[in-house]
């Protein structure tokens, strides 16, 4: 975050709260069709998401879905409900991470 405000500023905090939103419809979406069975609308969302944590140095949070988007373009299942859990588990304290570091605008 702090490379982002080096190089665009005061506008780093509303991008940040952006992608932070993003990634939160991001990671419903993984639930929602990963519950519904449904894997191949979720590797979209899962590469979108892992390219904002990537944008945000966000590095448990893209490992984790790193692994769900391999996991669901190889239509496992099983794996990809585990690196969900995996999602899931480092979102929380991520996003606490992040909103610190950059409150919401």
């Amino acid at each position: 975050i702090a490379q982002l405000h080096a190089v665009i500023g005061a506008e780093a905090d509303a991008m940040v709260a952006s992608m932070l939103a993003s990634l939160g419809r991001a990671i419903e979406r993984l639930e929602v069709t990963v519950a519904a069975g449904e894997l191949d609308p979720a590797i979209q969302a899962a590469h979108a998401a892992r390219n904002d944590a990537l944008m945000l140095g966000a590095g448990p949070l893209q490992s984790a879905l790193t692994e769900f988007e391999a996991a669901a373009r190889t239509a496992d299942e099983p794996a990809a409900r585990a690196a969900l859990e995996r999602v899931k588990a480092v979102w929380p304290p991520t996003r606490s991470e992040l909103i610190a570091a950059a409150p919401p605008q």
